[in-house]
């Protein structure tokens, strides 16, 4: 009884209340609570949705949501609770009911509260466009978050929000074991990033998504060890200031035709840098990128054989893992010159007549190269490369025979060409030795 029982959906176990009242404690097996239309209604497939309902009955399945989802807490009989997940575009209008739930949730204990209330999205499992178009879900005000709900909280070490309106309450204590934040689709102001950080005392992994900034940025602290800030996109130029002394992983987004953020790293420690926008050089530079080991740059438009290489190696003694993709590679010939690095990956960079004819690797120590690039003749010295990937039919038309010297490899151990009919006799002899 107790396995069917978990293996039943959430609307299924309100309605064994009818047929039982003793089954209703056997709801405390599930401590793991996942709100969505799957779980809540008759729907197996996206498949099974209806595509257009009088508008009417799409303000009925609203609502109807919302009373499945107070029935199953008011009837809730568990001594504990895991976890809360609603992925379902509800709002303000629900305010108390949202309240209600998290509250029991953190008096149960919860450790990681979603509400994903996202009207709009590319993933299908999350079975939501067909039913609420926009005539429903631009009416919905976002959802009021009052920070007061998990004042004096030991047990949230998870939190994640999405299209919420966050409001800090004016004693605030912050989240004592709070150790992830993600905000998605969230106003950010400066005073109320700050508050978070400084209350959080263990915040390790702090994701801000498609957030608007109403300022710019600080971020302090001593304890986090992940930042993402993505999907970002501001008109005019932002400041954000990073210090955290024990910071090992930045990634950093900006949505087209956005303005990148100034940026001042203040972070000794950190070793992976992930970076998309179209420009890098003038916005963030390389002083607080000393000690990066890992470093991905995307979506350039400033000239990388210019901007980026000349300083890169130079600045950055400790690369060991680069890639670059998608990149504007305009001047020739481009050198890469690096004892210390092991790892390099040139995805996608080139823009076609105006791509570099040359090239140039020379890493004692490299061991992997991905190679993907609109050009001429490439050129490898690297005698401990073990592992190439190399697309070479990207150009074959006008570059019939893209490879240059390479240096005998002969530990590799793995190697996989991509070329064009017209390039197979020409390339045969060189890979053959």
């Amino acid at each position: 009884m107790s396995y069917i029982f978990s293996k039943l959906a959430l609307k299924d176990l309100v309605k064994t209340s009818v047929l039982s009242k003793r089954w209703i404690h056997e709801w405390g097996l599930r401590m793991d609570l996942n709100f969505d239309l799957h779980t809540m209604f008759d729907y197996n497939t996206i498949h099974d949705l209806p595509k257009s309902l009088p508008l009417f009955q799409r303000f009925h399945f609203l609502s109807e949501f919302a009373k499945s989802l107070d029935q199953f807490m008011f009837h809730y009989q568990g001594d504990m609770i895991h976890s809360i997940r609603i992925n379902f575009p509800l709002g303000n209008e629900q305010r108390d009911l949202i309240d209600r739930l998290i509250s029991k949730g953190i008096a149960k204990g919860a450790k990681r509260i979603e509400l994903l209330f996202k009207s709009e999205t590319n993933d299908t499992t999350d079975y939501i466009l067909p039913i609420l178009p926009n005539d429903i879900t631009d009416s919905i005000l976002p959802y009021e978050f009052s920070l007061i709900l998990l004042s004096n909280n030991d047990s949230l070490t998870y939190l994640h929000l999405q299209n919420c309106l966050l409001v800090e309450p004016m004693d605030f204590s912050g989240l004592k074991n709070l150790r992830t934040l993600v905000l998605h689709l969230v106003d950010l102001k400066q005073k109320l990033l700050q508050s978070l950080c400084s209350h959080c005392s263990h915040l390790i992994d702090l994701t801000l998504d498609d957030c608007q900034f109403t300022s710019s940025l600080i971020i302090n602290s001593p304890t986090l060890l992940h930042l993402n800030i993505v999907n970002c996109g501001v008109r005019f130029k932002r400041y954000i200031t990073i210090i955290a002394s024990n910071l090992s992983s930045f990634e950093y987004s900006c949505n087209e035709d956005f303005e990148v953020h100034l940026m001042n790293i203040q972070a000794p420690m950190l070793s992976k840098f992930i970076f998309r926008g179209d420009e890098f050089s003038n916005p963030v530079g390389f002083s607080g990128l000393k000690n990066v080991t890992t470093m991905r740059l995307g979506g350039l438009m400033e000239n990388l054989s210019t901007h980026i290489l000349p300083h890169l190696f130079s600045e950055c003694l400790q690369l060991e893992d680069v890639t670059f993709y998608e990149c504007m590679f305009t001047s020739s010939p481009i050198k890469i010159t690096s004892p210390k690095l092991r790892h390099l990956n040139i995805i996608g960079c080139g823009w076609a007549s105006k791509s570099p004819y040359e090239i140039a690797i020379d890493a004692l120590n490299l061991s992997s190269f991905e190679c993907c690039v609109y050009t001429g003749m490439v050129f490898v010295k690297a005698p401990r490369l073990l592992k190439v990937f190399w697309n070479a039919a990207v150009r074959e038309r006008k570059t019939p025979h893209p490879f240059g010297p390479i240096e005998r490899l002969p530990h590799i151990e793995n190697l996989a060409l991509t070329i064009g009919s017209g390039q197979v006799s020409r390339s045969k002899p060189m890979f053959a030795s």
